[in-house]
């Protein structure tokens, strides 16, 4: 995509959904689809900053979900509302400016700067990342002829290059498992050929000693034996120092056993694994196992460590899970300026209240942390109790402390009672 590419969609996105509302944000493709309502033509826009992409989107059905990144996380966090404008920043480069009611996102379409949101001041609300200010370019970027005359002919472009990658990495998976199954059967085949002959020698010392053992004291012990076959060949036989002769031969005729087991269980294994590896270019199962199996590593790997309650009047708060998802939503997600509350002497979750920089803190606002701070701890049993509140920046992790704990200065404290679930609260969990 082109800097006239980038603006075409612009420009595109400013007359068929402006004025629409954000109404989800979910990772697809790689990339990140916020879906619109409202929108003329269009179901939602989507960026791939890898892809270097910004694309309207009219068929939503075509993007499925997969487990969201840190990105969305975030701009579910702290961007919501109606869209104003979109606009191209070209001082800066290949840069989509989103303007909200009272925020802004910057889209850099190129690898590494992140996506960021900004207050109407100009104060950084959130950041995909550690904060790499924007410069602006020594030389302005070169422009090239538009790639489509029209710009929803982007997402059929893109649908086809994702899915031939799908296809590449179906092919990649493919060699990998044909590999692994090779590998596998030499290691059986091998694995086969040492029980083999361990049972040719166990076999050949039991025997021995068999047709010995009337000459020899059957109670006797010793590390060795040498014994003359019927080929007239002498033979040295190692032997358990801690067991009798006759106990020896016993031991020899077990192992024997053992290693036929061992050659039945192996052929087992090598005949299914040249099955697997004859049919292995029919394996329509793929996507249903190992590229399932990878989706389901990554939703493993990517975890919410909140829930996410918003109120009436568009106020966000955000409810740690357990004492290690604590830890995260107070040092990792919550900005300095955020609000953190905690109930007073009782084990319980950490709540962040999303604040803008410098903005005062509203009393309605306060009692609604305050009762969550309540309700997701051991004090909400009785419904009542005291909460800590300052600012996230007052919050301090000792090293080594457990999970959860914390320590903290300038907090203020409120008593609540008879406390219930806030009606104007909207729980926003996925």
């Amino acid at each position: 995509m082109y800097l006239s590419d980038a603006q075409q969609v612009v420009d595109f996105l400013n007359k068929n959904a402006g004025d629409s509302l954000v109404s989800g944000v979910f990772r697809s493709r790689g990339g990140t689809l916020v879906k619109l309502y409202g929108s003329k033509n269009i179901a939602a826009l989507f960026f791939h900053t890898k892809e270097k992409i910004i694309i309207p989107v009219t068929d939503t059905s075509r993007f499925p979900k997969e487990p969201i990144t840190n990105l969305e996380e975030g701009i579910r966090a702290n961007f919501a509302g109606k869209i104003r404008s979109f606009s191209l920043l070209p001082e800066f480069g290949k840069v989509v400016k989103i303007e909200a009611a009272t925020l802004s996102m910057i889209v850099p379409l190129f690898g590494g700067k992140p996506v960021q949101i900004f207050d109407f001041s100009g104060n950084l609300v959130w950041s995909e990342k550690r904060s790499l200010e924007l410069k602006p370019l020594e030389k302005p970027m070169r422009d090239f002829p538009l790639t489509f005359e029209n710009p929803l002919f982007w997402e059929s472009w893109f649908i086809e290059k994702s899915d031939a990658g799908l296809s590449l990495l179906r092919e990649q998976l493919i060699e990998k498992r044909r590999r692994k199954l090779i590998d596998l059967i030499a290691l059986a085949k091998s694995e086969s050929e040492r029980h083999r002959s361990n049972a040719e020698l166990y076999t050949k010392n039991a025997t021995l000693l068999k047709a010995n053992l009337y000459a020899l004291d059957a109670n006797e012990r010793r590390p060795f034996i040498e014994l003359t076959g019927s080929d007239g060949l002498t033979c040295r036989i190692e032997l358990d120092p801690a067991k009798t002769l006759v106990q020896n031969m016993e031991r020899f005729f077990s192992l024997i056993r053992r290693s036929r087991n061992g050659i039945t269980a192996c052929e087992a294994r090598i005949s299914e694994l040249e099955e697997k590896l004859k049919n292995i270019a029919e394996i329509n199962e793929l996507q249903s196992s190992a590229v399932k199996t990878e989706k389901k590593k990554a939703k493993a790997q990517v975890h919410i460590p909140y829930h996410k309650f918003r109120a009436d009047n568009g106020r966000i708060f955000l409810v740690g899970k357990d004492d290690r998802d604590n830890d995260e939503l107070t040092f990792k997600i919550a900005l300095p300026h955020d609000i953190w509350f905690h109930a007073k002497d009782y084990h319980g979750s950490h709540v962040i209240m999303k604040m803008k920089k410098n903005e005062q803190i509203r009393q309605a606002d306060l009692l609604t942390a305050c009762r969550l701070a309540i309700i997701y701890s051991k004090a909400k049993k009785g419904g009542c109790g005291e909460v800590w509140y300052t600012e996230r920046k007052n919050v301090t992790k000792k090293k080594g402390a457990n999970a959860g704990s914390v320590t903290f200065k300038n907090a203020k404290v409120i008593y609540m009672r008879d406390v219930k679930m806030p009606e104007n609260l909207k729980k926003e969990d996925e």
